[in-house]
């Protein structure tokens, strides 16, 4: 059953969107057209909750600096999605900005982020979220975003980026919950047509995108 359909049969008391500057709505030209506020008001406007930061990667890894990126999610996502009892759904979008870090590759890496992919995903299913949890892979991003973007996170190969896709969703089969192909889904409209002008963030179509393929996840 598709992940919309999915959470109506569970009585959930919210959603909680984590990840980086795309879940926090970059780019859209309205808050409402950010991808999160399009999930919820599909699914009959459950309160949402967003615990994304703008810049953040998802792994704990040293950068060049030998120092890990402030506010990664494997840091921060005990006391954002574990900080209490709850049966709101968890939708978790990373591992874009990991997959564009190219400065530090023996510390940073896709070994790292399945690492702390994992601890993160055992985390939340021992606490008993497993069915309203859904992940997507990173946001597809065009060729001419490969060079563009703040010291380190440049320079990127497709294949090197396409890593990371293939990462989330073997974790979404490992761990059998909901799958958002949204690097898929976006590739499939061609390069750069759903890229704002940045580059970096979806345009308004881009969030609808993502926002769909949240929709449409199916378990694993």
């Amino acid at each position: 059953m598709a992940l919309g359909e999915h959470l109506k049969t569970l009585g959930i008391s919210g959603i909680r969107v984590f990840g980086d500057s795309i879940t926090a709505g970059f780019n859209a030209s309205r808050p409402h057209l950010a991808w999160p506020a399009l999930f919820a008001a599909a699914t009959e406007g459950f309160p949402i909750r967003n615990h994304a930061i703008p810049g953040t990667v998802l792994q704990g890894s040293r950068l060049a600096d030998g120092k890990p990126r402030p506010d990664n999610g494997v840091s921060r996502f005990a006391r954002t999605l574990l900080d209490a009892p709850h049966r709101d759904a968890i939708l978790i979008l990373y591992g874009y900005n990991d997959a564009r870090y190219t400065a530090a590759l023996e510390t940073m890496n896709v070994a790292g982020f399945v690492r702390d992919y994992t601890r993160l995903l055992q985390a939340l299913i021992a606490a008993g979220h497993a069915e309203r949890i859904a992940i997507g892979s990173p946001p597809y991003i065009p060729d001419a975003g490969f060079s563009t973007g703040s010291p380190g996170f440049t320079g990127q190969t497709r294949q090197g980026f396409e890593d990371y896709v293939e990462a989330v969703r073997k974790l979404a089969a490992t761990f059998h919950v909901h799958y958002a192909p949204v690097y898929e889904q976006m590739k499939a409209h061609g390069a750069g047509a759903l890229a704002s002008s940045d580059l970096t963030h979806p345009n308004d179509a881009g969030h609808r995108v993502i926002f769909e393929a949240f929709l449409k996840a199916e378990r694993q």
